[in-house]
Parts: C-alpha cells; sequence; structure tokens
C-alpha cells in the first residue's frame, strides 16, 4: 500500500497493485510565508461545516496518472492499513496503521495484530507536510514540539500498543457471527450491536456507509486490501497447546466497549441506551485441524443509574475519603435501562444468566441492595410465557482474598463452578466440526457478570466459567483434556487480568469527576486521583484523556465527515437506468420437504418421496425431526450418525436424475436441514449463513427448535428454516410463543431476520393439531372432507387471526392429515392414547413481489416407517440474475466516460463551490465551471439562468415577481407570488 500527494490542488490517492482511494478536500489551505491562502473557494462560500466534507472516489489504479504526484508513503514503515478520517480543529487527518506484531492467530489463517505505529496526514492543509521529509527517528518523533500538531495525541494513543486489528476478518465479530470455514471478509461492525467494539466508528463511520454503496467485488476488494480497517481495544493473545495429542491453538480476545455515553471508564452506572461503564466481551476460541471451539462471556459494570461519591475530608490525612453510592435517577429509570441493557443482550446471543458478584458490605452493600431490587422488579413484572429468552440471576460474591488464596490454577473452585455448570450445559457453545463441516453446537445463550469495576473479580469468574465450558464440551464428545491445557488457559486469563486492569485503571474518564465536599481542596482531590488511577503508569505509553475524546469524536468542535461521491453516485444512477441490460428474471424450481422420521433411519427406496414426479429441481431443501432419540442434559454430544445416512441417502437419491452438491447441512438434537444444490446452479449461490434456536423446555433443549439457512440466489436473498414445535392438542399457546421465539431469535449478520429476505419457505413438525373429537376426524377423513376438516385446523385458525406465521401462506391441503400413524401401517394411532389425527407437518412460504409461485402440495403414502408421513411441496421461483460480466463492462464505458486526468476526481455536483481554474490548474478538465445562483453549467456555455413565465409576457401585463415573497418555498406566508408593477414601484418610491 502506497501513498501519494499532489499538491494543488491538493489530493491524496492511496493505492494498492491493483486499485486506489482517492481522498480530495473541496477547501484545502496552503501556508505560504506564513500567511494562509484558500485556493478553492471564497470566504463568503464558506463554512466550518465545510471542513468537514470531503471528496472520495474508489477507482481501478490503471484510471489515474500520477506522474505529477509524489510518493510520501514511509520510508521506514509501512502503510498497513488506513483506519479513516479524523477531523480536529478544522483540520482533516487521514489515519494509517504504520506499524503491528503479530499477538493472536485464532484459527490458521486468521491473524491478530497489536498496533504499535500509526500516523497522520493532513488532508486540506499543508501546515504539518514536513512530516513527509524527513526519517523517522520515534525517540525523536515524541520528543519533538513541533510535531504536536493536533493529531500527534491520537497517534501517540493507537500506538501505545492497546489496540489491536486483523486483516482477515472483522475484529468486532465472535466466529458465532462471521462464521467459519469461509475466506470471505466481511465487516460486521456497522451492524448495531458489535459496532460498540470499533474504537474508530467515528473516523469510519461515513467511510463504511461509501463502503456500502459499491458493488460486491468492490466491497469485498475494499475489505481485503486494507482500505478500511476496523480497530478494537482491550487484549489479544494466542498459546500453543494439545488436545488429545494433536495441536491446537487456544486463544483469548477480550474488546472494551466504548458505546457508553459519558464516562467510558470508572466507577459509573449505564447511560439512556443501557450501555454500562468498564463493559467487555471475552472470547474463548479452542482450534485444532478437525474442530473449532468458540465461546463469549460478557462483563461490566451494574447496569443501572449509579455514581461513586468520594467525600474527601481535610480533618484527617490528606487523601482519606469516605465513599458513597448515589442514584441520581429514579428507579423506574434505572429499570427502564437495566432492560434494554438485557434486552440488547438477549437479542444477540439469547439467554440471560447474570452472575452478581457484588459485596453485600459497606457501600457496594447499598449498591448491591438497590440492584437487587431491580431484579426482583424485573421478574416479577415479566412474563416468562411470552418473554424472547430466559433470564436467570445467581448472586456469588467472591472475597477478594478467597480469589487470591485460589489463584489462577488449572483447578475450578467447586463452590463457583456448581453455581454455573448447569446454565453452561443449557447455554452450549458454538462448535463446528471440520471433518463433517458441521456445527455441532452453538452458544444459545451468555453469562453476564456483574460487578462493581469488572476488574480483578469479574476475570476470575469469567476464566472459571469458559473452563467449565470447555471441560463440558470435550467431556460429553468422549475427549479428555490434559491440565496442561487449562494451566495454559488460567494463565492466558491472568495476564488478560493484568492488561485490561491497566487499560481501564490507567485512564481518567472525561466525565469521571469526584463529587467532594465545599470544604475539601483542589490539592487534596489532585492526590487522590492520582493515587486511584496513574500509579503504576508507563509515561510512553499511558492513555491521554483527550486522545481518547478525539477518536472517538466527542469533542464539542468536532463534526462528523460528509462524504461526496459524485462520479459513483453518477454510475449507480446510470447503472439503476440501464439495469434491464444487465438484469434478467428466471424461473427456478425448488422442492421442499418435511418429514419426522421418528428417531429411525430408512433402509428402503426414496424415490417417490425425493422424486415424485421423476423430475430434477434446481434447489431441493429438506427438513427432517427426530432424527435420533434425543437425552436429556446434552450439550455437545450429539449423534451425527444418521445425519449423515439420511445426507448420503437423500444425495444419491437425487444423482438418478442430476448431478447435485450439499451446499449446507446443520443439525440441532433432533433437527436437521439439508439444503442441495443442482450443480449448474451454484454459481449462483453466495452469502451463506447459519442459525440455530432452541425452544424445548424454555429454550434450554433441543428437542425442540428450528434451524436456518439465508443464501443468496444472484441478486435474490432467500431464507429456508425447518422447526420443530411444541407438542400436545392443548398446547396452542405454547405453539405460538415458540413461533415468536424463532422468528426473533433467528437471525443473521447485521441483524437480519426470517422476514428480511425476498423468499422464505418455513416447514418442520409444527404439531398443531385439529380441534375434534377423535371420530368426527377420522369420519370427515374417510369422506375426503378435508376442506371441512381444515376449518378445525389449529394452525389455519392462528394465521387467519394474524397471530402465528402472520403474512405466510400455505397451498390447498388436499391429503389426509399425516400424524399419528401405527410404525410400519397406514392405520392411525390405536394405542390407549388415541391421538386424534392431523396436519403437524407443514410447508409455509412466503415472499416480496409475489416471486414465489405454489406448484404442488403432497403427502407421500406408501412411506410407512415412521408414525408421521412425508410432506413434500414444489414451488416456482422468480429470481433476479444479474449478468457480472455485462454490469462490469458496463461500469468501466461509464468510469471511461468520465476519466480522471491528472489524478483529478470528477466533481459531477460541484458541491456548490466557486472553482478558480487557473489557479487549482484545471485547465484539461473537461467539467464546466460550477453552477451558481446566477449562472448554470448544463446551459451551454454557462449561460444566465432564465425562467420564462407566460403568464408575465403577456401583452398588457402589469404583474411582477413578488419581492417581499420569501425565497424559501416551505416558509409559510401569506404574500402572492406576483404583485402589480405600479405597487411594486409605489413602495419603493
Amino acid at each position: 500500500m502506497r501513498l501519494y500527494l499532489n499538491d494543488k490542488p491538493r489530493t491524496f490517492v492511496l493505492t494498492t497493485s491493483t486499485h486506489a482511494l482517492i481522498i480530495r478536500h473541496p477547501n484545502p489551505t496552503y501556508e505560504q510565508k506564513g500567511i494562509r491562502s484558500r485556493i478553492l473557494g471564497h470566504k463568503r462560500h464558506h463554512s466550518e461545516k465545510d471542513d468537514c466534507k470531503v471528496l472520495v472516489e474508489f477507482v481501478l489504479k490503471d484510471y489515474i496518472n500520477l506522474s505529477s504526484y509524489r510518493d510520501v508513503t514511509p520510508k521506514r514503515n509501512k502503510l498497513l492499513g488506513f483506519i479513516g478520517l479524523l477531523p480536529l480543529k478544522g483540520k482533516v487527518f487521514l489515519g494509517f496503521i504504520t506499524q503491528h506484531e503479530l499477538v493472536a492467530s485464532p484459527t490458521l489463517d486468521d491473524k491478530i495484530y497489536r498496533i504499535t505505529g500509526t500516523e497522520f496526514y493532513c488532508l486540506n492543509c499543508d501546515e504539518y507536510d514536513y512530516i513527509f521529509d524527513r526519517e523517522f527517528d520515534e525517540l525523536r518523533y515524541q520528543d519533538n514540539e513541533k510535531v504536536k500538531y493536533p493529531g500527534s495525541s491520537v497517534r501517540k494513543l493507537l500506538s501505545s500498543g492497546a489496540f489491536f486489528y486483523s486483516r482477515q476478518f472483522d475484529i468486532t465479530s465472535t466466529i458465532q457471527e462471521r462464521g467459519i470455514g469461509s475466506s470471505d471478509f466481511r465487516l460486521i461492525a456497522d451492524a448495531s450491536y458489535f459496532r460498540r467494539f470499533s474504537w474508530n466508528m467515528f473516523m469510519i463511520e461515513e467511510l463504511l456507509e461509501f463502503r456500502n454503496r459499491l458493488t460486491l467485488s468492490e466491497q469485498r476488494l475494499i475489505d481485503e486490501t486494507g482500505f478500511l480497517i476496523i480497530i478494537a481495544r482491550g487484549y489479544a493473545k494466542t498459546v500453543n497447546t494439545e488436545v488429545a495429542g494433536q495441536d491446537a491453538l487456544l486463544t483469548l480476545i477480550s474488546k472494551q466497549s466504548s458505546a457508553k455515553e459519558g464516562p467510558i471508564f470508572g466507577h459509573w452506572g449505564c447511560d439512556g441506551n443501557g450501555c454500562v461503564a468498564n463493559y467487555l466481551e471475552s472470547e474463548v476460541i479452542l482450534y485444532t485441524e478437525h474442530f473449532c471451539l468458540s465461546y463469549v462471556i460478557a462483563r461490566g459494570n451494574v447496569p443501572m443509574y449509579w455514581e461513586l461519591e468520594n467525600k474527601v475530608s481535610t480533618k484527617n490525612i490528606i487523601g482519606a475519603s469516605n465513599k458513597r453510592i448515589i442514584f441520581p435517577r429514579s428507579f423506574e429509570a434505572s429499570q427502564e435501562a437495566f432492560t434494554r441493557h438485557m434486552d440488547r443482550l438477549a437479542a444477540q446471543y439469547g439467554d440471560v444468566h447474570v452472575i452478581n458478584e457484588l459485596s453485600d458490605k459497606s457501600y457496594k452493600g447499598v449498591l448491591n441492595a438497590s440492584f437487587e431490587e431491580q431484579i426482583k422488579y424485573f421478574l416479577k413484572n415479566r412474563d416468562p410465557a411470552t418473554s424472547d429468552y430466559k433470564f436467570q440471576y445467581t448472586h456469588l460474591p467472591i472475597p477478594a482474598a478467597r480469589i487470591k488464596k485460589i489463584g489462577y490454577t488449572s483447578q475450578n473452585p467447586s463452590e463457583i463452578s456448581s453455581q454455573v455448570v448447569s446454565s453452561a450445559r443449557d447455554f452450549g457453545a458454538l462448535f463446528y466440526d471440520d471433518a463433517t463441516t458441521s456445527f455441532v453446537g452453538k452458544q444459545l445463550g451468555v453469562f453476564r457478570i456483574n460487578s462493581f469495576d469488572s476488574l480483578s473479580k469479574a476475570n476470575f469468574l469469567s476464566k472459571v466459567i469458559s473452563q467449565e465450558v470447555i471441560e463440558l464440551a470435550f467431556g460429553e464428545i468422549g475427549i479428555h483434556l490434559d491440565r496442561e491445557l487449562f494451566t495454559s488457559h488460567a494463565k492466558l486469563w491472568k495476564e488478560n487480568d493484568i492488561i485490561v486492569t491497566q487499560l481501564t485503571l490507567n485512564f481518567v474518564s472525561y466525565s469521571d469527576k469526584l463529587h467532594t465536599s465545599k470544604k475539601s481542596n483542589a490539592s487534596s482531590v489532585k492526590s487522590h486521583i492520582t493515587k486511584k488511577y496513574l500509579s503504576g503508569v508507563v509515561d510512553n505509553t499511558k492513555p491521554n484523556e483527550l486522545a481518547l475524546l478525539k477518536l472517538l469524536g466527542r469533542l464539542q468542535d468536532q463534526s462528523p465527515i460528509a462524504l461526496h461521491n459524485p462520479l459513483h453516485d453518477y454510475i449507480d444512477k446510470e447503472l439503476t437506468k440501464r439495469s434491464k441490460e444487465f438484469t434478467s428474471e428466471s424461473d427456478i424450481s425448488v422442492f421442499a420437504s418435511t418429514f419426522n422420521v421418528n428417531a429411525t433411519f430408512y433402509e428402503g427406496d426414496i424415490d417417490e418421496w425425493i422424486l415424485p414426479h421423476g423430475n430434477s429441481h434446481d434447489l431441493v431443501f429438506i427438513g427432517l425431526q427426530e432424527i435420533v432419540e434425543l437425552k436429556p442434559n446434552q450439550m455437545m454430544a450429539q449423534d451425527f450418525k444418521n445425519k449423515t445416512l439420511w445426507e448420503r441417502k437423500i444425495l444419491n437419491c437425487l444423482a438418478k436424475k442430476d448431478k447435485y452438491m450439499v451446499m449446507w447441512s446443520g443439525q440441532l438434537g433432533g433437527l436437521l436441514l439439508l439444503l442441495f444444490v443442482r450443480e449448474s446452479q451454484v454459481k449462483y449461490i453466495s452469502n451463506i449463513e447459519i442459525s440455530f434456536k432452541k425452544t424445548g423446555l424454555g429454550g434450554m433443549a433441543a428437542n425442540k427448535g428450528g434451524i436456518a439457512v439465508s443464501f443468496k440466489y444472484s441478486d435474490t436473498t432467500m431464507c429456508f428454516v425447518s422447526s420443530h414445535l411444541a407438542a400436545g392438542l392443548s398446547n396452542t399457546e405454547e405453539r405460538h410463543n415458540n413461533y415468536k421465539t424463532l422468528i426473533k431469535g433467528i437471525k443473521f449478520s447485521k441483524n437480519r431476520r426470517i422476514p428480511n429476505h425476498d423468499v422464505v419457505i418455513w416447514l418442520g413438525d409444527f404439531n398443531f393439531r385439529i380441534d375434534l373429537t377423535n371420530e368426527e376426524v377420522k369420519s370427515l377423513i374417510h369422506q375426503k372432507q378435508y376442506g371441512k376438516l381444515y376449518e378445525h385446523d389449529q394452525l389455519n385458525r392462528q394465521m387467519a387471526n394474524g397471530e402465528t406465521f402472520p403474512f405466510f401462506a400455505e397451498q390447498e391441503i388436499h391429503f389426509p392429515p399425516t400424524y399419528k400413524f401405527d410404525n410400519g401401517t397406514r392405520k392411525y394411532d390405536s394405542s390407549e392414547k388415541q391421538r386424534v389425527p392431523a396436519w403437524t407437518d407443514r410447508i409455509l412460504y412466503m415472499s416480496r413481489k409475489n416471486l414465489i409461485k405454489p406448484m404442488d402440495y403432497e403427502c407421500i403414502d406408501n412411506i410407512v416407517f415412521s408414525d408421521h408421513r412425508a410432506v413434500y411441496a414444489l414451488f416456482q421461483i422468480t429470481v433476479k440474475i444479474v449478468n457480472q460480466v455485462i454490469k462490469k463492462k458496463l461500469s468501466n464505458e461509464l468510469y471511461e466516460t468520465y476519466n480522471l486526468k491528472d489524478g483529478g476526481l470528477q466533481d459531477l455536483s460541484a458541491l456548490n463551490y466557486d472553482l478558480d481554474k487557473k489557479s487549482a490548474n484545471f485547465e484539461n478538465e473537461k467539467l464546466p465551471p460550477p453552477s451558481s445562483d446566477k449562472q448554470k453549467w448544463w446551459l451551454d456555455g454557462g449561460k444566465p439562468a432564465r425562467v420564462n413565465i407566460p403568464r408575465l409576457n403577456e401583452e398588457g401585463n402589469d404583474l411582477v415577481v413578488n419581492p417581499w415573497h420569501p425565497i424559501n418555498p416551505f416558509v409559510a406566508t401569506t404574500e402572492p407570488e406576483f404583485v402589480s408593477r405600479r405597487e411594486v414601484e409605489s413602495m419603493l418610491n
């Protein structure tokens, strides 16, 4: 990566071997003999807001003539990544990573680097260009007063070793969020949840928006080449270890949040959005050649409105203080903030178990008592039946002396581990089996450690929980772990404690002021602050309060950058107008089927089921239920034998008609989702993501739940869902709650849900019954009066009332109920329970713009090994096919039409700035001068703008435009648009 600078007009070009990012400010200034001159624009048109306007373009490098540019790439360091645009004191600075060191490798292909050097170059002023003209001397650089320009403090902060990043993945994300086994880089930090861990979000927010408007191929280039780097703050490290004799990588990543308004660190509670001080999430990753385990733990200060007040006394020793907790807001306000905090956590991770380690003594005891009142109120007013997640609370105070005595060893204290083991088992962990390319499990809940300052005690609890999870996970699949692994694990957490504590306590937050008594003096306060926050700080690495505020954009005079990309916006509009040239519609066929196989693998022929009409289809979506007999208390030890058998059997059946590929398969307990794609159609499939959600036993068990796969077929987004809902004739409300849990809990990257797709097919054993007696149902079945029977179907009534599955549709049912039969027969249940026959097995669909055309809906009568019957549906789906070759060619032609000359950026909108062509050296520009209120560039030669109004041109007309009519058309007025000429003249005279 290299950086080039054109002096006049001042323009930076950041290049890789193939592409370039061009950045220009519309109003640069130049220092000439100490007198500042502005080359572009005039003073009357310039405002402070204009200083934050930036022109940007992403183009092929070949489009640019760099002969007039000078290479300003650092001679000793490298430009490793671009971290954004930082506005400071009317200047805009380009930030770059120049030095780093490798600290972690969660997988063999993923690397995490600690940032040890950064640089900032001024975009709109040449005042600091001496930085380009000398060799770097780091020590001299830090001591030289001359170079302490507005960005120097941020440079020093980012180079302190507290920040890290990755070129292979978005550092703010977790493995569960971004997926595994995919080489595609996806930026996730602009999603609502993960952006809290991006510490340069203020610098890159507009650039992210710019990136999102690019084509998919351009977005990929931006992500992979380092044109846009996201940085996190905290701790990251990988150590080598062994699992069952195999080499393994053990990684711990801790990310501090910057989301809280006001003080981010210190003894404070939360803000109005529920974001707390000292919030941190840690992810433990254990990776081998055959599998990957990931687990996330959250911790932070008490999520309420509270502050720590220090009353410094001058009567005793200076610095002595009496601490007490104050609550600046009402109980109800704190409850709202607490609820928002928990809801946001649950929306991302599922169920929540709060471990509260607050002491019940002294001022912390006061905070603990208030927090437990909040918990009681929350639980009392929360309906578990309708809530989206399960909430659990445990008070687990740990004396500091006890932690010191136990230490960070390979053994977990039983009095603590016993309190977390149940939830750890229920939540599961992200576990990916590389051999079967399957997700054995997914983390379906999170521990939220609640503490006073989220430091050493919270870190120790996190270590205990993560070790318990690792032991449970591998114990259930029969792998014994050596103590050496847990020794390494303990050392990582101990080091994490030291680093995170330093990063937290060695920083005085800008609002972390002390509430002092009127009698206290300034020297006492200063002494207290120094002792509390700044002890043991290494001078060269101590973060600076003002620098952090600058980085986060929280100074009063900082305005966000506004990006303008007229050329790209123009090309986007032109491509939209000409979309028919590269876009076509095509109809594809989809076969969808659901079958509850009653924990049995069928050895017989399945052609009648999979190939009912003897035809092949483009997509084949199969959802199976009860493929294994579920056992209680299973977390990781799922039986994949039947999954593999069913997958191969169906694939072999499909191969009789065409070549197919297993595009994705996933199992959750007894649920199995299989997606097969005809090989000729695989080229159109992209962006595959999966999601799980348990609903059994209140979300604890995988005997019920849902699996979903999201993907794009060319330019059409699709989501296929397989689910198994609550059983029982009278459990209609519980099935309804299962649906709500799945529709809200199943989500994909950037917080996309099931309805956020162009096409949705949802099938499974929904377990809805028929509200008639056994005799009535069987009589209507015998008469084939399925329409009359359907009137009493529970799902039909729920959908008609807009409750369960609103906006979904179902094809007309022309087949008898598919449940419940005696195994191996065509006879409905003859056991003592005499279950009423029902259509439990269903296939629903939903689409935007009527993209789905239903073709067939049937059951298979002749495959009778289960107590259910297989049900299938055929669909014709209209998809949008984008010919990327033609689109790229057309895009290139548009670029060529407005090609770049001498590195100049085509500014089609002119941004309402006057342009001095001569001084700006724009003689070769093809575009005319920008428009003004007097002239318009689209009129030939920039002629004066004129508007002909026939009414005013009529012979004998005495009307003229009313000079007192407001210029702003949106201002309410009683003034007419036209008045008599004589009236105007009389008023003027």
